[in-house]
């Protein structure tokens, strides 16, 4: 055999193991290995929140295939009632999405935010809960089958980043800096937002470090003030809708989302927006 080709393949075999290795080290250690996908955690205190507006555009794809995806609003501004109130939270290096990959602005931040550099300020992780979140996420999404071990020899390396906050929340509320839905500037306007969407689809108590809701929950969380309610952990993304047109339209606002963690901090972050 050619001694170049020996070297070769030399290195790729080291090459796999060692990817193989680093790989083990990231799923579940303490649980059997199941198939399907295993999750790498991204814990992180919540001292930052990152928001935009948003809105979902369809485009016609191949064989007629309708594709969706949420786009940030630019000047142009929104009909009101495709607004969508995109939100993020993280520790102090989330801003650095902005500063750095804003030309991936929107949705794609979700993805660069496990990207090697942000991963400095990644908190301590809860074992059980994050045994808990695989479980609701297995058993959710794919049924009770998707916790039966996997066939012997057979390892799955599928990893996917999980993300979620250590940061008990105390309060949180939406404020307009101009009059909307016929109130003062400032007031809060909770009750005109409906949640959307919760990425990932989990609840963590900030009491007892559980979920207090999940894949698996037949209950729908729809409001504000019922996800307070549950004494949550902050959410590493929440996107809200309007659920009534406000009689002000058109008009341009500044949105302010003000998160109150636990410990009494206020965390916050202003986007502007034109309704139609």
């Amino acid at each position: 055999m050619n001694p170049r080709f020996k070297l070769f393949t030399a290195l790729a075999l080291l090459f796999t193991l060692g990817i193989s290795a680093c790989s083990k080290a990231n799923v579940e250690e303490d649980e059997e290995p199941f198939g399907g996908t295993h999750f790498h955690y991204f814990p992180r205190e919540c001292t930052h929140i990152l928001s935009l507006p948003m809105k979902t555009e369809q485009t016609v794809g191949y064989a007629g295939r309708v594709n969706k995806r949420d786009v940030v609003v630019g000047e142009e501004g929104v009909e009101a009632k495709d607004f969508l109130y995109w939100l993020m939270t993280g520790a102090g290096d989330l801003d650095s999405l902005e500063q750095y990959y804003s030309q991936h602005r929107g949705r794609m931040y979700e993805h660069l935010y496990h990207r090697a550099g942000f991963k400095a300020q990644v908190a301590m992780g809860i074992r059980p809960l994050e045994k808990e979140m695989i479980r609701d996420y297995r058993i959710g999404i794919a049924g009770p089958d998707a916790m039966k071990p996997a066939k012997p020899g057979v390892m799955d390396m599928n990893l996917m980043p999980w993300e979620y906050r250590v940061t008990g929340v105390k309060d949180f509320k939406i404020i307009a800096l101009t009059p909307l839905f016929g109130l003062p500037a400032e007031t809060s306007l909770n009750r005109f937002f409906t949640i959307h969407e919760l990425a990932p689809k989990q609840i963590v108590s900030s009491q007892s470090k559980r979920l207090a809701w999940g894949y698996r929950s037949k209950d729908q969380v729809t409001s504000i003030d019922q996800w307070l309610a549950m004494r949550p952990t902050a959410q590493p993304v929440m996107m809200l809708r309007l659920n009534t047109m406000p009689q002000e339209v058109p008009v341009k606002t500044r949105f302010v989302a003000i998160l109150t963690t636990e410990d009494g901090k206020d965390v916050r972050d202003t986007l502007q927006v034109l309704l139609k």
